[in-house]
């Protein structure tokens, strides 16, 4: 007996022990979560990470420049003893992190025409050496050939004066061409950057014309002469001529102002002549002498031979 309700007890035991079982699978009991745990576990926590912009490594390449020329070279009218655009160019180069070093070998001499340029770099075996080493060779001629000639014989006619311009011009030319060609003979890889002239007398006498055509010969006939050569480039600098008079307006004005319309004035070569102590007209140009870039003349100068020097791909 005892036996038998040991049997009906287990049994019972373990049809309620299934019964549950099958019902907790079926969900209807559920064990209650909290809605908020008092102690969440922490989310991961999203972390702005500020990269620093990468500093702009110092250049580490050096560019060597040949400065042959005349007056514009030499710094004529600098009063910051930068030596015209020389210095200035150095600084930006280095500033601007165009290169880790910049040298300009300084063969500038006042008062030379083209011809007398050419005889230097064909008989002075220095100059020879810096073309040699040089990355760059930065030529300014021009503007003695033209007013020195100019200044011989004043009282020809207009077409007399553009027969003996466009002579000079050629001679220019032939002279230009010559010093490119030794300075590749010396270094084949060098890069030329020539640049023109301008009018130092045009805001006094914007009604001689004979000038300002003579000038615009002689520019069209250095970019015609550089642009014969690879890795070449030409830089105006005309701009000087006018100054801060560059509307049509400030123009006229300037033409009103002017009773000179004779190719005589550049007898006199330098303004002051005339405008003795008289603070020069043109922001561009020295107060000294009327006719040399002034120290904002020169960093227009500077300005734009940088340029060149980046369309040539120096730097690269």
């Amino acid at each position: 007996m005892k036996k038998v309700l040991k049997e009906i007890v287990f049994s019972i035991v373990g049809v309620l022990l299934i019964t549950t079982v099958f019902l907790w699978a079926m969900g209807f009991f559920k064990i209650s979560q909290p809605s908020h745990s008092p102690n969440p576990t922490p989310t991961a926590v999203k972390k702005s990470v500020k990269l620093k912009a990468k500093q702009p490594q110092p250049a580490t390449s050096q560019v060597k420049i040949l400065a042959l020329g005349d007056s514009l070279t030499q710094g004529v009218g600098d009063t910051q003893d930068k030596d015209g655009y020389q210095k200035r160019l150095k600084k930006q180069i280095v500033q601007k992190n165009l290169a880790g070093k910049a040298t300009v070998y300084d063969e500038g001499i006042s008062g030379e025409r083209s011809d007398q340029i050419l005889h230097r770099l064909q008989n002075t075996k220095r100059i020879q050496k810096e073309a040699a080493k040089s990355d760059v060779l930065v030529v300014t001629a021009g503007g003695n050939d033209l007013f020195q000639n100019l200044q011989k014989n004043v009282s020809e006619s207009e077409s007399q004066i553009l027969v003996r311009v466009n002579k000079v011009s050629l001679e220019y030319q032939n002279n230009l061409r010559k010093i490119f060609e030794i300075a590749r003979k010396n270094n084949p890889k060098i890069k030329i950057v020539m640049v023109g002239i301008y009018n130092p007398f045009y805001v006094y006498f914007p009604n001689v014309t004979s000038i300002t055509q003579a000038v615009t010969t002689f520019n069209t006939t250095a970019k015609a002469t550089t642009d014969e050569f690879d890795d070449a480039t030409f830089v105006n600098i005309n701009a000087l001529s006018k100054g801060q008079f560059t509307t049509k307006q400030q123009i006229k004005k300037l033409k009103k102002q002017s009773t000179e319309d004779d190719i005589a004035v550049v007898e006199k070569s330098r303004v002051e002549a005339r405008k003795v102590d008289s603070k020069e007209k043109n922001a561009y140009l020295s107060n000294e002498d009327h006719f040399h870039p002034n120290d904002k003349g020169y960093d227009m100068m500077t300005s734009k031979i940088k340029s060149a020097l980046q369309k040539l791909e120096v730097f690269d």
